[in-house]
């Protein structure tokens, strides 16, 4: 099975974002959509708050019928430090769940002025323990 990377870049959120708590986490949750409009395909990202980055991929296989999956979504970031549990964060990594024939969406938003450290995002796929797809982002000003 492959993984492509379908887009890549600035994005934004269709419809509701929900909040899934997750303590090892930077903020402490997760933000999810169910869908994403791509608004500018770039791997140049100038921070700013409210600003969603991110990519679109899809599972391909040879199957006739779609598949459940698991499978892993991780970005490798600067370091990133909360300003009130003085944790400190270089990675982000999310278990995912669902069906092979979807389009699916890893993105993060900065909410925080903290968050917004300039160098290099790599954002990854990963099933059964191997880099499936990456796409890699500068952060600057």
């Amino acid at each position: 099975m492959d993984i492509k990377i379908v887009d890549y870049g600035i994005c934004k959120a269709i419809g509701e974002t929900k909040k899934d708590i997750e303590p090892g986490s930077a903020t402490g949750y997760f933000l999810h959509s169910d869908d994403m409009e791509f608004l500018e395909r770039t791997d140049v990202i100038n921070p700013k708050i409210g600003l969603s980055f991110g990519i679109s991929y899809q599972f391909e296989n040879d199957l006739e019928e779609a598949e459940w999956v698991d499978f892993v979504c991780r970005i490798r970031h600067p370091k990133l430090v909360n300003p009130i549990s003085k944790e400190q964060f270089m990675v982000c990594t999310e278990e995912k769940d669902g069906y092979n024939d979807e389009l699916a969406y890893d993105f993060y938003t900065f909410e925080f002025d903290w968050e917004m450290q300039f160098g290099e995002w790599i954002f990854e796929i990963i099933y059964k323990d191997k880099v499936m797809c990456q796409q890699a982002f500068i952060l600057r000003e």
